[in-house]
């Protein structure tokens, strides 16, 4: 099979001095990988009008230049230049099946060009928030418009988790939608994870913005004034004002570190050495963080919106709160046996459902029973 997958964070992944890439453009390079690693053609087109070196690793791979964001008049542009350059470059490629990561109203140009070329259409959704009312508020009519006409073109559907699939399900009747985890690269690690006792802070991974919730990472903060919180990331390009106002809370907290951004290859050492992974987002889908975490016998601490299909309590994956006071009282009650039972849970957990070779075979699986 030929696969092409359009994403143009992915080159941010691909950077010997890597920026924030979001966790739509990791799906898609864990599944790019484990793809070409079962021994299938993959392409990706990707922003390749960047400044830095790449890594030894992205020259090995089948990258196809995105159109140029900053080039032409604003909308016109879609006619004359972008449309006619992806109809183009998806011409020349000739995938079996394209893959677009994130979707959006320009789901409606690529399923034209897909039926076009009788190329095979697959949509993810990386979000929750693409599939409700949080979307409709945040974008226009139009915009709604063109993503459910895209939409409606796809071939193939891809969900995280149970409610993104019943709502799928609802509005596309007859679809073809399948409900399949996020792949993560990772080496199985043999080694046991380190006790609670030799764990030194809670850490918080994301990009600063609204979707992440600062207040609530600020109020955690506040409540846990015994426990060290170490933050990773980088402020989003459109900051919102309550992310900005939290961030400056958080900055003056004695009991707060900020890191920074930090790499890929940086981010197992991060986790390992925290006691547990904190997520405090509005919502999610389901969080690479989380699957990080897991690799390095991290359990999770995330509240009630952000539980994929109920996992982290039913599988004893972490801790699910509803607020700051209710964390610091669950907390408590973590003895160093039911700690170690959680630690042990995560790296079995995304050991068996999460492993990007044996996923891929088993999207290729779907695609083919099709």
């Amino acid at each position: 099979m030929r696969f092409l997958f359009l994403d143009q964070m992915i080159i941010n992944i691909l950077l010997k001095q890597e920026r924030p890439s979001g966790g739509a453009a990791v799906q898609s390079y864990g599944w790019a990988k484990g793809l070409s690693e079962n021994g299938h053609d993959v392409y990706i087109m990707t922003n390749l009008n960047h400044e830095g070196r790449l890594k030894e690793e992205a020259y090995e791979l089948n990258l196809i230049p995105f159109y140029d964001e900053s080039r032409g008049i604003r909308w016109l542009r879609w006619i004359y230049y972008r449309f006619p350059h992806l109809y183009k470059k998806i011409k020349v490629t000739r995938p079996d099946y394209l893959y677009q990561s994130v979707p959006g109203w320009t789901c409606f140009l690529i399923g034209i060009i897909c039926k076009r070329l009788r190329v095979k259409y697959i949509l993810r959704i990386s979000n929750d928030f693409f599939l409700d009312d949080r979307f409709q508020r945040a974008h226009s009519y139009i915009h709604r418009f063109f993503m459910r006409r895209g939409m409606e073109m796809t071939d193939f559907i891809l969900c995280q988790n149970e409610y993104q699939f019943g709502i799928l399900q609802q509005q596309y009747p007859g679809k073809n939608v399948y409900k399949i985890s996020n792949p993560i690269l990772f080496q199985n690690n043999k080694s046991t994870p380190s006790p609670l006792s030799e764990r030194k802070y809670i850490a918080w991974l994301g990009i600063f913005q609204y979707q992440k919730n600062l207040k609530l990472l600020y109020e955690t903060a506040i409540k846990l004034e015994d426990e060290q919180f170490w933050i990773a990331g980088k402020e989003s390009s459109k900051l919102d004002d309550s992310t900005r106002l939290y961030l400056k809370k958080l900055k003056v907290l004695p009991n707060v570190t900020f890191k920074g951004f930090i790499e890929r290859h940086e981010v197992p050492d991060f986790l390992k050495n925290a006691k547990y992974l904190l997520n405090t987002s509005h919502y999610e889908g389901f969080s690479n963080t989380f699957l990080e975490a897991m690799t390095v016998g991290t359990p999770i601490l995330s509240t009630e919106k952000v539980n994929p299909d109920g996992i982290i309590d039913s599988c004893q994956l972490g801790i699910i709160y509803k607020d700051a006071h209710n964390l610091a009282s669950l907390l408590n009650g973590v003895s160093p046996s039911k700690y170690k039972l959680m630690s042990d849970n995560v790296i079995q957990y995304v050991t068996e459902n999460h492993n990007y070779k044996i996923l891929a075979e088993k999207l290729t699986g779907i695609l083919n029973a099709s």
